[in-house]
Parts: C-alpha cells; structure tokens; sequence
C-alpha cells in the first residue's frame, strides 16, 4: 500500500475511509476485501456483498499496517477492470453535445483528482488518460476525486495522435487544446461543432507540440494583473464548464 507502483500493477486499488469505501461498494468495481476496525462490522456487514471479505482489527493495528490516519479505521481493496482503448470504447457518440475530456502528462495526483471530480460534477462521463498521467485510481486520485472517479468511464491512449485522428476521422470528434500560447483564440470566443474532447497537458510544459499542432481548435485563457497561468486543475474546470454551456 505504500509503493506507489504495486497497486496498478497488482490489478488492485486501496480507497481510505468511509466516504470511498462506501463509493466503492456503490461503484462498478468489485470489492476484494475490506479492512476495518472492529466497531464498524455490523454496518459493513449490511453495506458489502457476502462476497466480499471483511478484514477486523483492532484500530491501532490499522495504523500501524498503513503507516497514515487518513482512513478513520476502514480501507477497501478493488479490483481494477483493464482501462480499454479509445477505438475499442467510442464506438458512437452519445450526442452531438458530448464533452470527453483528455488528460495528458498531468503528474500530479492531486490535481487529476481534481480534474476527474469537475469532470463529474459537468457530467463528463469519459475520460481519456494519455501518456504520463499519473495513475487515475492511485490512493491520493481518488482522496481528491472524493470517489467520483470510480463513476466515470476511464480510457487509455498510447497513442494520442493516432486516436485524436481516429476520433475525428471516425466519429467526427473536434479535438481543443488548451494552451498559454498567445495566437490561440480567447475561450470566450470559441464555438462548439458537434462532440468535443477538450485536451488538458502537463502543468508546467503543457501540451506535446504535435499534440497542439494537431488538433482542430487552441484554446487559452486570458490572464490579467499579470498573472502567468492559472493551475491546471482550475484551468481545467473553467474550459470545460464552459464547453458544457455552450450549445
């Protein structure tokens, strides 16, 4: 629980504390187990399926095998389902209002946490991670996502350029790059041509260049009382607010 790494490559993920455990046992995810203190049996007897096992401690014992206090005595075990690719998950577009949102080289879980709970809130169902993103089901995700992560429709991209060609090749999909750039158009003026995925990049480089080149629009956000950027993770909630108000 401690390695950042193992969980992914387990085919695991932990949720820390009542809020996400119950996230979990309401999500589609399968619950392997959960570990807890002994105080809360009988309300995770009611809350879990009957396969799942309940794990009972002694509530210093729980602190002592995570090595934290974020949990308030309950951690739950998932099982991750295989995050499947862009061409094997759009095989339609649910409307021509549709907002997807690409997360690219965004490192910081903190922020894609941040990110994936305002893509719940405006009701952006998919989600596309791209190349260097951290892990969208780590411990520190979902802590900030407040479990809405586990409700979205995540997907996998290696390969962003070709599945940005694909999606508007295919499915007529307007790819927007957000940007500091000085010749991309003021969000403010920007239009919306049908389904639109809205491409987020790394907090200090930004978006790839043939990622920018590539796609159909750019996008920035005018700063004022010289201001440099804004954070990512806000950043992020104003554009795609935006993109899910206009028509």
């Amino acid at each position: 629980i401690r390695n950042r790494n193992w969980t992914e490559l387990s085919g695991l993920f932990i949720a820390e504390g009542p809020l996400l455990v119950a996230e979990m046992v309401r999500s589609k995810y399968a619950v392997k187990c959960i570990l807890l203190d002994r105080k809360y049996e009988q309300h995770y007897r009611d809350l879990a399926s009957p396969e799942t096992d309940l794990l009972l401690v002694d509530h210093a014992l729980v602190e002592q095998i995570v090595g934290y206090n974020f949990h308030r005595g309950v951690l739950g075990c998932g099982l991750r389902q295989p995050l499947l690719s862009v061409q094997e998950c759009f095989a339609e577009c649910r409307s021509d209002h549709e907002t997807i949102v690409c997360v690219v080289g965004v490192q910081d879980p903190e922020n894609v946490g941040g990110i994936l709970r305002s893509c719940a809130g405006l009701g952006i169902e998919r989600v596309i991670i791209g190349p260097g993103t951290a892990d969208p089901l780590s411990r520190r995700v979902l802590r900030v996502s407040m479990g809405t992560t586990l409700h979205l429709q995540l997907f996998r991209s290696r390969e962003l350029a070709a599945d940005l060609r694909w999606l508007h090749d295919s499915r007529g999909v307007t790819s927007v790059a957000t940007t500091l750039a000085d010749d991309a158009n003021a969000l403010e003026e920007s239009q919306r041509h049908g389904p639109t995925v809205i491409l987020i990049g790394n907090e200090r480089y930004g978006l790839p260049p043939e990622i920018q080149s590539q796609a159909d629009r750019r996008v920035r956000i005018d700063m004022e009382l010289g201001t440099d950027s804004l954070n990512v993770c806000v950043a992020a909630g104003i554009v795609m607010h935006y993109y899910c108000r206009i028509l």
